[in-house]
């Protein structure tokens, strides 16, 4: 018969409440879709959802594109650094860099850089010095203009340079603006949504009057700090002022003129798109900006050192690229300061933003302007204005599907339909954004299937989640908690009928325990004991090993069952070693209380071994037996014999690669008739601090001696015994040599030891 519990979940909340409930939590997600959508510069958990899911779509599927004009970054990177000196350079010098780029024949070369402050002129300086002699100061003052960089970069700015400059809210005006491309008449109506700066930081008159245009070279990231999109206009006063990117490619393209076209909004004109003369319609977003379609990571265009560039030892098939090319100057070296994080990557530099939007206004206005072009795809990425409601409705119709369709189903059915309708809205998402561009938001159509999927499939799921987490319970003492959840998701994994398999057992004794039980009373050994075995059973169940049993202070744990482990040698390996380490904190802090010190020792082997669910019919447990556990068991007890902390058998050792061990012996453990290397374990692979040398000296002693070279294995380990005088491991074989010496070096020498002990 059904217990009370039961019965109550057999009678809870009719499928009426459940359909109520689910078309409340829609009507809910459609007032908020439409009353407060997600902004991609406010910070919201559903913000952050479409922004990832932005991101990953890009990250599938970058855009692919090629306007024919070829787009290349000249690099301040850190080579140029090194070679040529730290950013800012002698103006000068960034006059030879323009003057060698305008000799390879560039069509356009723009700074994402600003000239904000008057270069230095040695000259100058010369002559600020008072104990300067007349005629020396008439030189010097004759030769003044020779070595004003600043005139030398104003004159060659004139033929194809586009300069950069900053519109911000940082406070302070510096250098001169451009002209803005478009005045606003006073009184006239403000256009909705432009981003508008109170300031700018600019190159000054004296370059912005030579070079042949200027755009600005502000990248506003997203609430998360990623570089999504890209304002081609904004606002400064009464004017109107053009990107960098936006002007290269007007340049590029041999456009006179870059207009807006808006419409009407009530009070304020909302903007639709721009035109920048007659071959390129740009359809931005209300803040005049687009979406950046990022063709790929980091040096997805040609890029040249510029050292390269201006000493002309690139090499002569990049330099060659030059001839009509659009070339941009910026930086990847990180202390200048000008990576950008983007969907694609972190440190993106920020120069490579500008290239991935002057590419795709010139691939755009190749498709637009080519007939056979035009049936591609346009380049652009958008957000249309009606994007908000279509996302409202498709929200309204999943949610009330689902709030009719879910109720009173069986939970495989819930999961199935939930899942399959949000699929296929991914599905149509994707399609939408790989066909035609668009990026529709898909946070709040996944809140809603998540939420009425969810509270449907938990009804359905009560009772059955009510017996996991007893089970958990009841087998959490004995494996990790991560073993118990994935034998519950996967039962078919899990066998409890006997069966051999190659495993990894591990044997933890405390050394002297009798000794230390007499010092103590029962509650202080209670303590001491359970607190002992609670530090080394965490450990384990950190490195997914099963706790067998407990014994007194001993502990046996196994690796490899019931959930396979392909790893079970490297996870015991690593066990032992932190259990080592845990005990050394323990130790600490039973000598704060004063309670008495103990060591462990530690065995482990690997090997076949049978496990399964063994016993009677009064008492039965899920275990290991065979030969490989009693072989790890007799090696947790050599750990005493030489004072050791752990030792692993060979088979382990091969089966545990990525540790750095060191030889003890070669023994005959008592029940064995054959013999067998044991080592002990040290550390990970370029972890372990020991020098290099000190082991392969100790392995040399270890080979010397198995090969009954009595003279050299007793000098080495006289050696290894000097240079580590704490290390009882070789005075044990120094005075083993002394024992056996008659019988070294003989034919038929053993160096296998017998330990007839357990």
């Amino acid at each position: 018969m059904p217990n009370a519990r039961t019965s109550q979940l057999n009678t809870g909340k009719p499928r009426r409440w459940l359909v109520l409930f689910g078309i409340v939590i829609t009507l809910m997600a459609v007032g908020l879709q439409l009353l407060n959508p997600p902004q991609p510069h406010k910070s919201s958990v559903l913000s952050r959802v479409e922004a990832m899911w932005y991101d990953w779509r890009f990250q599938l599927w970058p855009p692919q594109r090629d306007s024919g004009i070829p787009i290349i970054v000249v690099d301040l990177d850190e080579a140029t650094q090194q070679r040529e000196g730290r950013w800012p350079w002698n103006r000068a010098k960034v006059a030879d860099l323009i003057h060698a780029l305008q000799g390879y024949g560039v069509a356009i070369i723009g700074f994402d850089v600003v000239f904000s402050e008057p270069g230095s002129n040695p000259a100058t300086e010369m002559l600020s010095d008072t104990s300067l002699s007349p005629s020396v100061r008439q030189e010097i003052t004759k030769r003044e203009t020779h070595f004003d960089g600043d005139a030398k970069l104003a004159q060659v700015l004139t033929d194809n340079t586009v300069l950069g400059y900053f519109l911000h809210a940082d406070g302070g005006k510096s250098g001169q603006l451009p002209l803005p491309f478009l005045q606003l008449p006073e009184g006239s109506a403000p256009i909705k949504g432009i981003f508008s700066m109170p300031d700018y930081t600019a190159s000054l008159a004296q370059f912005s009057d030579h070079a042949l245009a200027s755009g600005f070279v502000v990248a506003i990231p997203d609430a998360d700090g990623i570089v999504r999109r890209m304002p081609l206009l904004m606002q400064y006063g009464d004017g109107i002022y053009s990107a960098l990117s936006l002007e290269i490619a007007r340049l590029a393209l041999g456009a006179p003129w870059i207009r807006l076209e808006s419409e009407q909004h009530g009070d304020a004109q909302l903007l639709t798109g721009l035109r920048v003369g007659r071959s390129l319609r740009i359809p931005v977003d209300n803040s005049g900006g687009i979406l950046i379609p990022y063709k790929g990571g980091a040096k997805s265009y040609p890029t040249l050192s510029a050292t390269g560039v201006l000493r002309g030892d690139a090499p002569s098939n990049q330099l060659e690229q030059l001839q009509g090319a659009v070339v941009l100057v910026g930086t990847s070296a990180l202390g200048l300061g000008d990576l950008r994080t983007t969907p694609l990557q972190t440190a993106y530099p920020g120069v490579e933003v500008h290239a991935n939007v002057v590419d795709t206004l010139l691939y755009a206005a190749m498709v637009q302007a080519d007939e056979a072009a035009s049936q591609r795809q346009s380049p652009f990425y958008q957000q249309p204005d009606w994007v908000s409601g279509a996302n409202a409705l498709i929200v309204l119709l999943s949610g009330l599907l689902l709030s009719f369709l879910l109720p009173g189903r069986s939970p495989l059915v819930m999961l199935l339909a939930s899942g399959g309708w949000f699929l296929l809205a991914l599905l149509v998402n994707i399609v939408a954004w790989y066909r035609w561009h668009f990026a529709f938001p898909i946070a709040m159509q996944g809140v809603v299937v998540l939420v009425l999927g969810g509270l449907n499939i938990a009804a359905g799921y009560f009772i059955t989640n009510r017996q996991k987490r007893t089970i958990q319970t009841l087998f959490g003492e004995y494996v990790p908690a991560a073993h118990v959840t994935a034998m519950l998701e996967r039962p078919d994994r899990i066998s409890l009928e006997g069966e051999q398999r190659e495993m990894t057992v591990l044997f933890a004794d405390v050394r002297n325990f009798t000794a230390m039980s007499e010092a103590l009373s029962a509650n202080a050994l209670k303590e001491v004991l359970n607190r002992y075995l609670s530090a080394v059973t965490e450990v384990i169940f950190q490195h997914n090993g099963t706790i067998d049993k407990y014994v007194g202070d001993l502990v046996m744990a196994f690796w490899n069952a019931p959930l396979p482990d392909q790893q079970h040698a490297s996870h015991a390996v690593a066990a032992a070693l932190a259990m080592q380490q845990r005990m050394h904190h323990l130790r600490q802090a039973f000598a704060k209380e004063g309670l008495p010190q103990f060591h462990i020792g530690i065995g482990i082997n690997t090997g076949l071994m049978n496990v399964g669910d063994m016993g009677s019919q009064y008492r039965r447990a899920y275990t290991v037996l065979g030969d490989a556990v009693n072989l790890a068991s007799r090696l947790e007890g050599l750990t005493d014999f030489y004072q050791l902390p752990v030792l692993v058998s060979d088979t382990t050792m091969v089966a545990a690669p990525d540790f750095s061990y060191r030889t003890i012996d070669r023994v005959r453990v008592k029940g064995r008739h054959a013999p067998l290397n044991i080592y002990q374990p040290l550390g990970e692979l370029g972890h372990y601090n020991a020098t290099k040398e000190g082991l392969t000296q100790h392995e040399r002693a270890v080979v010397s001696y198995q090969q009954g070279k009595y003279d050299a294995a007793l000098r080495q380990f006289h050696e290894l015994s000097h240079r580590y005088p704490n290390d009882s491991l070789y005075q044990m074989y120094i005075n083993r040599l002394s024992t056996y010496s008659a019988s070294l070096g003989k034919e038929g020498w053993d160096p296998v030891y017998d330990h007839e002990t357990k």
